[in-house]
């Protein structure tokens, strides 16, 4: 190709199509009549351009500029005159086609399912090579693409013209039209049941529970149709061609593909204003059942729709029902797959819908359509159907074992008869291979950006992250009926890690000596899936746990084997079970006695970088305190949005000082809110700092720190990252090393915490510098309050401090409201109110504006909790049983006599909200 003003020169920067634009539709014409004749699979040269191949599509350059093949000792023009010449012949050539082919479509970058993968070959090019557009022209066979544009900044940058040259089928379809034949093989799909097996099953069934077996007839191929529709609707119809061939299509109306699918073709593709959801819908899966039937046979498609009619002639129903998309009727279906006389098969473009959605064969509807009802991998025998019938009905269905005209087939190998359950072509040994690596991976890189990265895959299965804390992977599945295949697998999985790890520990969901439930997330994983405990080996410094077995029947989950990652303080909850709120209330008990028998600081409130109240502005200052437990002290830091720091401080004075740099290592992973706690603070006497000496700044010199996010008791990354190499992590995690194990023991986590535990010499010994009087135990249990009475009178945190336990927030609000310090009511009001307080339900002849309205401390500074009231159902008007009850809060207000300042902006709230103005 000719590629500058100048024809014998091929160095210059510039690159122009041969014979100029003008030239061009007509090249392009040949060339299509070229490839209609004979396609190219190989780059090849056409009248002296070269045309280069990948994935089945040509690429033609036509022209472009590159800034890096630029050289002002060899090239007459400066870069931006060669820039200016390149694109006046781009846009020479785009003139050119318009006016000889017409208008094209402009298309952008198609991105669907998901996780926003490319829809097609021509998409993927956009966004691989870069090109914000293309516009295309439909050629008959082939379409044409166009892509022009800059790589970067105009001028500076390189511009590129190419035209795509596709088949048709390429720019109208998906990625799957271009998938090779082989990824549709899925030979384990029926789970190893040979094909007359499949027949006996379908012949069974379609005779106890449907119409029987029934010819089709006017069909290209002669066939047999057995079908099975059961009340909600799930369906599969099988198709056996007398040339060998089969068919099963199927319909779940529960299944992923009936419920999501449709909605995100709908957000793929809509481009226009939505019309009515439900007939959008209905076209979009339309749309989805004729892509996946285009990937079938023609003749064995055919043979879903064609007439059929019963053994004595009648014409026979089909269990599916039908719909038109434009004059194609088409099968209501969720799925299908068909035998081809050797392997079974899955449509390309029934993988690629599954690839867009993240679905699985199970969420077509296979496990409740096929896989269950025909006991794949397990026996059929009149026994699985004769249970809790009657003589006559069991009398009936050995009459149809015995009539089927199919004989029983034998058992398939023991490692087909879990289809695609078990891990395949890899040994137990080479898992664990690979739980090892991925357990050692975990440390420094995030499986969520390790694209590319094979070491977080085990048996073939992606280990997912859940809350970023654990790794998960469904390493097995089975049905009831094949559980002794699955147990029998586990076993040897088990094996192969206590051959490598040693013997395994054992983990429960739930506390084997007080039955609590343990809230970890390890726990809640139990929970979930309903396997409440499991072996566990330490790994690399993680937890490795494989949960495995059958569910609780109330879990409605097939048996499974499940491997987790974690580290140690996702396993057990730290508090054994003890809610924080509750360990707040201890915290603050032993802070009060303590400052009545020790030398220690009171507990006090510090200003921090936390969440403000939800409609407010107001960031509530945190509590702090310091306790002894033995030989450590903790500090303790309380929020208001329910979350606390700890830090632990070895008593001994001769205790080696940490370095600034190993304070940041081990607070790494807390939170930024919740290390302005502490970070460059003045710590009132209650820890140690280490300071940096080129920046200033300074870190409690910590030996351990344990935070909680709202749902668990963590250790910060540092200090779990400490624990790497321990032989048990979980045990010198709770150590007396750390200072863990005293404050266990000092809050009497997991047990009753009453007056009579200061009465023990040891306890006091331990936490108090002398022994406490019994007044004097009374008091620190009673300083605390009642909660009506510290929403009334109190700050946020003196009602938090006794928060545990505390009952619908709904009856604190009216005293919140009343109390007479701005600052406290506004707080507590708003922290109630963050749970979804309903405020229209009143508890007194006043309605919460009225309790609001009558506080000697009012003033325009309440107008945001005014509107937070309003918007959570409080009455603008006169309560239950109107004026003759309540005072309409207008006129209370106005009786207040307010400065203006003060009474205006909340008078013009009311009237907005009862005028809707």
């Amino acid at each position: 190709m000719s590629h500058s003003t100048e024809p014998d020169d091929d160095d210059l920067p510039v690159y122009l199509p041969p014979g100029g634009a003008e030239s061009v539709p007509g090249f392009l014409d040949r060339l299509l009549a070229r490839l209609a004749d004979d396609p190219a699979d190989a780059e090849f040269v056409f009248e002296g351009v070269e045309v280069d191949v990948a994935q089945g599509v040509w690429l033609v350059p036509l022209g472009g500029y590159d800034p890096d093949e630029y050289s002002a000792q060899n090239h007459p023009l400066s870069p931006a005159e060669y820039a200016e010449v390149a694109l006046r012949s781009v846009e020479d050539v785009h003139r050119v086609l318009v006016e000889t082919w017409g208008a094209p479509q402009v298309r952008p970058p198609r991105l669907v399912g998901v996780s926003k993968e490319p829809e097609g070959i021509l998409d993927y090019m956009m966004v691989a090579v870069g090109f914000d557009e293309a516009e295309v022209w439909d050629r008959g066979e082939f379409t044409c693409a166009l892509l022009s544009g800059w790589a970067d900044e105009p001028v500076t940058s390189a511009l590129r013209q190419v035209m795509a040259v596709m088949p048709r089928e390429y720019a109208m379809g998906g990625l799957a039209v271009l998938a090779d034949d082989e990824i549709t093989v899925h030979d384990l799909l029926m789970h190893g049941e040979h094909p007359l097996e499949l027949r006996r099953r379908a012949w069974l069934l379609s005779a106890m529970f449907g119409q029987g077996e029934v010819r089709v007839r006017d069909a290209v191929l002669e066939a047999s149709r057995l079908g099975l529709r059961a009340k909600d609707g799930t369906t599969s119809v099988w198709t056996f061609a007398d040339d060998g061939r089969m068919l099963v299509v199927l319909q779940d109306p529960q299944s992923e593909f009936v419920t999501a699918a449709a909605d995100q073709l709908i957000a793929d593709q809509l481009t226009e204003e939505p019309g009515d959801g439900d007939t959008d819908r209905e076209e979009a899966r339309l749309i989805l059942i004729a892509r996946m039937l285009d990937g079938v046979p023609a003749d064995l498609r055919e043979l879903i729709a064609a007439p059929a009619e019963t053994v004595d002639g009648h014409p026979a129903q089909h269990e599916l029902e039908f719909r038109m998309l434009g004059d194609r009727p088409l099968p209501i279906i969720s799925g299908l797959a068909w035998f081809d006389g050797e392997h079974w098969r899955v449509p390309a473009s029934m993988l690629e819908i599954g690839a867009l959605n993240v679905f699985g064969m199970d969420d077509f509807g296979f496990a409740r359509a096929v896989r269950r009802p025909y006991r794949l991998g397990g026996a059929l025998v009149a026994e699985d159907f004769t249970g809790g019938v009657d003589e006559e009905r069991r009398a009936y269905i050995e009459r149809v074992f015995a009539a089927c005209p199919v004989p029983e087939q034998p058992r398939p190998p023991v490692g087909e008869r879990l289809g695609y359950g078990l891990p395949r072509d890899v040994s137990h040994d080479e898992m664990v291979d690979q739980i090892e690596r991925a357990s050692e991976l975990w440390w420094d890189t995030d499986p969520d950006r390790a694209e590319g990265v094979d070491g977080f895959r085990v048996g073939g299965r992606t280990l997912s992250v859940l809350d970023g804390r654990i790794l998960r992977a469904v390493v097995a599945k089975s049905e009831p009926w094949t559980v002794d295949i699955l147990r029998d697998w586990v076993d040897g999985l088990s094996a192969a890690m206590e051959t490598r790890w040693g013997r395994a520990g054992s983990v429960s969901g739930d506390d084997p000596q007080t039955g609590q439930m343990r809230r970890s997330p390890v726990a809640r994983v139990m929970r979930g899936t309903g396997l409440m405990s499991a072996p566990m080996w330490w790994v690399n410094g993680h937890a490795v746990l494989l949960l495995a077995g059958i569910p609780d029947a109330s879990y409605d989950e097939e048996p499974q084997a499940i491997l987790l990652i974690a580290p140690a303080d996702a396993v057990l909850d730290v508090m054994r079970g003890t809610s924080m709120w509750e360990l707040r209330r201890r915290a603050r008990v032993l802070g009060e006695v303590a400052t009545l028998t020790s030398t220690v600081p009171p507990p006090d409130e510090i200003a921090w970088s936390g969440p403000p109240l939800r409609g407010s502005d107001l960031v509530p200052r945190a509590r702090r305190g310091r306790l002894r437990a033995g030989d450590h002290f903790w500090v303790w830091h309380f929020t208001h949005d329910g979350r606390a720091l700890l830090l632990s401080f070895p008593v001994a004075q001769d205790a080696a000082a940490p370095s600034f740099d190993d304070q940041v290592d081990l607070f790494a992973g807390v939170p930024a809110d919740l290390m302005s706690l502490v970070a460059d603070r003045d710590s009132r006497g209650l820890f140690g700092v280490v300071t940096d000496a080129d920046t200033g700044r300074s870190l409690p010199a910590a030996r351990a720190v344990l935070w909680f996010d709202t749902y668990d008791w963590r250790a910060s990354d540092g200090m779990i990252r400490r624990l790497r190499t321990a032989a048990d992590p979980w045990t010198a995690l709770t150590s007396t090393t750390l200072g863990v194990g005293q404050l266990l023991w000092a809050w009497v986590v997991g047990n009753e915490f009453t007056p009579d535990l200061f009465s023990d010499p040891q306890y006091a010994r331990h936490l108090l510098d002398r022994m406490p009087e019994h007044d004097e135990i009374a008091q620190g249990f009673a300083r605390l309050g009642d909660r009506h009475e510290r929403a009334l009178t109190g700050s946020l945190n003196e009602f938090l401090d006794v928060a545990t336990g505390m009952p619908d927030r709904r009856y604190f609000l009216d005293a919140a409201l009343a109390n007479p310090n701005p600052r406290h009511r506004r707080e507590i009001a708003f922290l109630l109110l963050e749970n979804g307080v309903d405020a229209s339900i009143q508890l007194s002849h006043l309605t919460p504006v009225n309790v609001l309205f009558q506080n000697p401390t009012l003033s325009a500074g309440d107008l945001p909790l005014l509107r937070r009231l309003l918007s959570a159902g409080a009455r603008p008007g006169p309560g239950l049983g109107g004026t003759s009850v309540a005072r309409d809060p207008l006129e209370q207000l106005a009786d207040r006599h307010l400065d203006p300042a003060d009474a205006d902006p909340l008078t013009e709230e009311l009237v907005r909200q009862r005028t809707g103005r």
